[in-house]
């Protein structure tokens, strides 16, 4: 009985000595695919906090080997603006465009990798932060 007072004192002591903060960043589409010569497309990020929100934006060739994603950084496919910061209760619009010169064989899939960066104000307040990462699947045709 001892040891579920001391687990249960321990977890209490965690709840009050931090908070918790979680994320609210939402992306839309969830998924790209360009066929026909398209070369361009967007992506729409909103940030649903009440605290700014930086995000880094990367795109990666995506292939699956053995069962597994690989993903390779490329310079065929490119995402723009590559960091930007959100207001609260703002969105932006991530511009991409396939710049490779060769056109495209068959099918090509890339990864837009879109990171909630850390906010350097939180790391002295005791909070954990959650930070979002979003996949997004990009094919062109």
């Amino acid at each position: 009985m001892r040891p579920f007072f001391l687990a249960a004192a321990f977890v209490l002591s965690m709840l009050f000595s931090a908070s918790a903060v979680g994320s609210t960043l939402r992306v839309a589409p969830t998924s790209l695919d360009l066929g026909n010569g398209a070369k361009t497309a967007s992506v729409r990020v909103w940030n649903d906090e009440t605290d700014p929100v930086t995000i880094q934006v990367r795109v990666f060739r995506w292939t699956v080997e053995n069962g597994k994603d690989v993903l390779e950084p490329t310079r065929d496919v490119v995402a723009s603006p590559p960091i930007s910061k959100l207001a609260p209760g703002t969105e932006n619009i991530i511009r991409i465009v396939r710049v490779a010169k060769l056109p495209v064989r068959g099918r090509e899939s890339y990864r837009l990798i879109i990171d909630q960066l850390p906010d350097p104000s939180r790391r002295q307040t005791g909070m954990i932060n959650i930070l979002v990462r979003h996949a997004i699947p990009v094919h062109f045709h």
